[in-house]
C-alpha cells in the first residue's frame, strides 16, 4: 500500500491479499473472501491494526527532538554510518525527511493509514456482522480507539499542533469509509480531524466501560481507552475532560513501578539483576503494549542508532547531554532513571569497545519478538497534574501532589516539593513539562509532541563540525507528507520547511 488510494481499497479486497488472516475467513464466491462474525472482525484488527510496526516505521522522529544528539566518535574511519545518513535531513530540519538519493523514505504516514483503513473496515459493517450486542460494543471500542490513535499521532506530525492552530488550518487527509473510491483525498481541517479523534476516543470509552474481562495488556482495553482520552482533550487544552479520564484512569490503575532501590542499568540482552523497566509481565504501570522488534536485527529500535562503536563509525546518535538543555543533564541527584534507563558511555577514545552514547534502554531489544511501545499510568499522573495547573480555576497543590506521588517512585531520599516551591504559576508549568520529559522520554513520540504544543521553542543540533538551528515557530515543527503521496495526490497541498544552512 505505496499510496493513500491503495490504502482506500475496500475492505474486502485487501482482506483478500491478507494471508495471515485466512483462518477466520470464508468463501463465498470464487472471487469473495470475507469476515462475516464480530470474532472474525477482531481478528482483523488485531492482526492488521495493532501499530505492530510503529516505532520501526517512526524511530526517525526522536532524531527531530532536543532529547537526540550526535556524538563524534573521535576515532577516524572510512566506514559510513547509515543510520546517520537515514535520519540527516531529518535530525538537520531539512526542507524534505527523505534523503535525495532515496535510501530513506517515510513509510510511517501510509503506516498509520492502514491501520486507520482497518480500523474503518471494522466501524462499517457493525450492524451487519454476526455476533452478541455486547461483542459488537467491544469491537466498536477497540476499532474507535485505532482510529483515534491514529489520527492523533498523523495530526501531531504531519499538521501544525491543535493549540497553534486556527480551526480551518489544514490538517490531515480525512477517511472514514471503506467505499470503493479512486478519488484523491485532500487534507481536512484541523477542527474536523481533532473531532473525529475526540469523538473516537470518547466513543472507546464508552463502548468498552462495560467491559469486564481480564483482558492482557496486549490487547485494547477500557484502562487504555481511559488513558487515551485523557491524553487528547489535554492536546486539545480542556483541562477538565483530561482531569475527568485521568482520574477515572488512576482509580483503575494507580499502580506505579518503584525503582528507587535500582542504581545500575540493565544489560543489553536482559541477563543482568536488573531486567529492563518495561517488561509487560512485571511492570504494574503497564496497561496496553503495542509495537514490535522481529528477529535478530534492531531495525527501529534504539539501540539500532545509537550504539555505535569508536573506529566502526565517525559518530553516533545519543540521548542528548552536555549540551544547553540536553535530556541527560536534566536528572537530578538520585534520580534513578538516569542511571537505569541508560546505557552511561564507556571507555575512552582510541581503546577496544567504546562507547560514547547515551543508549535508552527502558525496553528489551535482543529476545526474540520484542514490544517496543506502552501505555502506562505514569502518563496519568502527569496529564493531571498538568491539567489541574492549567485549568480557569487551578489546583496547584493537587497538581504538586501528583509529582511527589511520581517522583518518590524514580528518586532515591526524595523530599516532597510543595506549591511554595514553585515562585510562579509558569514555573509549575514548566517543572511539569520538564518531568514530563524526564519520564516519558524515548516512549511513543512524547518529546516532539510536546515541543510542538508547548511554544515550539528554538533547539540547535550539532552534525560534526557544523551547527543547525530550529528556529522557534519554525515550519519544520511540521513534517511534510511522503514525496510518493504528494506526486501521486497533486492536491494534496504540502507542508513547506524552509531550506536550511549550518549557522
Amino acid at each position: 500500500m505505496k499510496k493513500i488510494v491503495t490504502i482506500l481499497l475496500p475492505a474486502l479486497i485487501i482482506i483478500m491479499l491478507m494471508g495471515s488472516c485466512k483462518k477466520f475467513l470464508e468463501q463465498s464466491s470464487q472471487d469473495l473472501i470475507r469476515p462475516v462474525t464480530v470474532e472474525h472482525y477482531k481478528e482483523l484488527l488485531q492482526g492488521e491494526a495493532y501499530f505492530k510496526d510503529f516505532y520501526r516505521n517512526g524511530w526517525f522522529v526522536d532524531v527531530m527532538s532536543d532529547d537526540v544528539g550526535l556524538v563524534d566518535l573521535v576515532t577516524p574511519t572510512t566506514v559510513i554510518n547509515t543510520k546517520m545518513e537515514y535520519a540527516k535531513f531529518l535530525y538537520q530540519w531539512g526542507p524534505d525527511a527523505e534523503d535525495p538519493t532515496g535510501t530513506f523514505t517515510d513509510v510511517l504516514f501510509q503506516h498509520l493509514y492502514k491501520n486507520v483503513l482497518t480500523a474503518n473496515s471494522c466501524l462499517e459493517p457493525l450492524d451487519e456482522m454476526e455476533g452478541t450486542a455486547a461483542e459488537k460494543k467491544i469491537l466498536k471500542g477497540q476499532a474507535s480507539f485505532t482510529r483515534a490513535y491514529a489520527y492523533f499521532v498523523l495530526a501531531n506530525l504531519y499538521a501544525q499542533a491543535y493549540n497553534e492552530a486556527a480551526p480551518t488550518d489544514l490538517c490531515v487527509p480525512l477517511i472514514t469509509e471503506t467505499t470503493p473510491s479512486l478519488k484523491r483525498f485532500n487534507r481536512a481541517t484541523i477542527k474536523e480531524v481533532w473531532d473525529l479523534i475526540a469523538a473516537d476516543a470518547e466513543a472507546a470509552v464508552e463502548n468498552l466501560k462495560d467491559d469486564v474481562a481480564a483482558r492482557s495488556v496486549y490487547e485494547i482495553n477500557y484502562k487504555a481507552a481511559l488513558l487515551l482520552a485523557s491524553r487528547v482533550f489535554l492536546f486539545r487544552q480542556e483541562w477538565d475532560k483530561a482531569i475527568e479520564y485521568g482520574e477515572k484512569f488512576l482509580q483503575l490503575r494507580p499502580d506505579l513501578k518503584n525503582i528507587t532501590a535500582i542504581t545500575g542499568s540493565p544489560s543489553a540482552t536482559g541477563t543482568s539483576t536488573n531486567k529492563v523497566f518495561l517488561l509487560p509481565n512485571e511492570n504494574p504501570e503497564i496497561v496496553f503494549t503495542f509495537g514490535r522488534l522481529s528477529g535478530a536485527t534492531t531495525v527501529g529500535g534504539y539501540m539500532y542508532y545509537t550504539r555505535e562503536i569508536s573506529g566502526l563509525a565517525p559518530a553516533t546518535f545519543s540521548a542528548s547531554y552536555n549540551v544547553p538543555g540536553a535530556l541527560i543533564d536534566m536528572y537530578g541527584t538520585g534520580d534513578r532513571r538516569k542511571n537505569y534507563w541508560f546505557f552511561a558511555p564507556t571507555g575512552v577514545p582510541g581503546a577496544l569497545l567504546v562507547y560514547l552514547a547515551y543508549t535508552p534502554l527502558k525496553m528489551q531489544f535482543y529476545e526474540g519478538n520484542r514490544t517496543t511501545q506502552f501505555f502506562r499510568s505514569a502518563e496519568a499522573y502527569l496529564v493531571l497534574a498538568e491539567a489541574y495547573a492549567k485549568k480557569a480555576q487551578p489546583d496547584r497543590a493537587k497538581a504538586v501532589n501528583l509529582l511527589n506521588e511520581l517522583r518518590k517512585n524514580r528518586i532515591a531520599s526524595y523530599t516532597n516539593l510543595t506549591t511554595a516551591d514553585f515562585s510562579t504559576p509558569e514555573a509549575l508549568n514548566k517543572f511539569i513539562i520538564d518531568e514530563r520529559r524526564r519520564e516519558l522520554c524515548f516512549e511513543e513520540f512524547h518529546r516532539w509532541w510536546d515541543l510542538r504544543r508547548t511554544g515550539q521553542p528554538a533547539i540547535e543540533h550539532r552534525w560534526l563540525a557544523d551547527v543547525y538551528e530550529l528556529k522557534a515557530k519554525d515550519p519544520a515543527y511540521i513534517l511534510n507528507f511522503p514525496r510518493e503521496e504528494l506526486e501521486f495526490n497533486p492536491g494534496l497541498e504540502p507542508n513547506i520547511r524552509p531550506a536550511r544552512s549550518p549557522k
